[in-house]
């Protein structure tokens, strides 16, 4: 909720957030390793509405969920998104694939993440899922 309102501006309660899973983060060396808990919390604001950190947030983007989905399992290898960078007024169409992503993989935790937030979109309890 911390990381929501910092990052992007969005004040969320306890209550919006649907648990998705866990995933155990672990680097080479033995360095930054982390225990994530994944939430979703659905916001109708336009991407404008958003207010991006300074530092840590350079752009955001809005894709498809589907389309995600078929990014992530594999089956496509890129879609098409809106993007608005700090500090600009309209967004940009752009293009997004995989490798444009922090973990920059297909499968594994965003494919379970996005799963999971289909299941919510429509109106399901997703059974939380826990990645190691």
């Amino acid at each position: 909720m911390r990381e929501a309102e910092e990052e992007i501006g969005l004040r969320v309660a306890a209550s919006d957030l649907t648990r998705l899973g866990r995933r155990f983060a672990h680097r080479p060396g033995g360095s930054d390793n982390e225990v994530q808990d994944v939430f979703a919390v659905r916001s109708d604001l336009p991407l404008d509405a958003y207010a991006l950190h300074p530092e840590e947030v350079e752009a955001v983007v809005t894709v498809g969920l589907d389309q995600a989905l078929a990014l992530f399992d594999g089956r496509l290898q890129a879609v098409p998104g809106l993007e608005l960078r700090r500090g600009e007024r309209d967004p940009e169409k752009i293009v997004v694939a995989v490798a444009g992503f922090a973990a920059g993989e297909v499968g594994g935790y965003a494919v379970r993440a996005l799963r999971g937030l289909h299941e919510v979109v429509h109106g399901a309890s997703p059974e939380p899922f826990e990645l190691r």
